[in-house]
């Protein structure tokens, strides 16, 4: 008992490592972007493919709910945004230490989420900087470091889904 209680403490350790590491990541890369970036022309990486463009989004994904009035906007996606997060930490609480994947992927999307909610909070609207493209072909939307952690944790569940790492049950002897 004493081992697993341990083994749980080590699981929200790592969780709380993670994220504060990946939460002074993004917020760090995005005041570098509105320090360096904002109000300039947009910095070419990549030719043709990766450029770094400083825009706001004052929606969520894809800019969705941008049009709601400012009240309504930061209330809804920030009431989301919250209600998603408790979720997240209540299925982390549900995982098995062998669940290292899922442990991860729901890792990356506590971060994720919580890096947009801070600028969402702080100034009503994301942060975004990093565009890819192919030439005038294609443009994906503009995003952030945030963007990518939810991006791979969604990613990693959907492989979890698919793919689940099975949890061995200890199996007692019978009477």
């Amino acid at each position: 008992m004493c081992g697993e209680r341990m083994n749980r403490a080590r699981a929200w350790l790592k969780l709380a490592a993670l994220s504060a590491l990946g939460l002074w990541l993004d917020q760090y890369t995005k005041g570098q972007a509105e320090a360096r970036l904002q109000g300039r022309p947009f910095v070419t990486l990549i030719e043709g493919f990766f450029e770094l463009r400083y825009t706001l989004n004052r929606g969520a994904f894809f800019s969705l709910g941008a049009d709601l009035p400012d009240a309504y906007r930061v209330l809804v996606l920030g009431g989301v945004t919250v209600v998603t997060l408790g979720l997240v930490l209540s299925l982390f609480a549900q995982t098995a230490p062998e669940q290292t994947r899922l442990r991860l992927g729901l890792g990356l999307l506590l971060t994720g989420g919580a890096g947009n909610l801070i600028d969402r909070i702080h100034r009503g609207e994301v942060i975004d900087f990093l565009h890819l493209h192919m030439w005038e072909v294609f443009h994906w939307a503009t995003f952030n470091v945030a963007d990518v952690y939810l991006t791979v944790g969604i990613a990693l569940l959907i492989v979890d889904l698919l793919n689940p790492q099975t949890v061995a049950l200890p199996i007692s002897p019978p009477p």
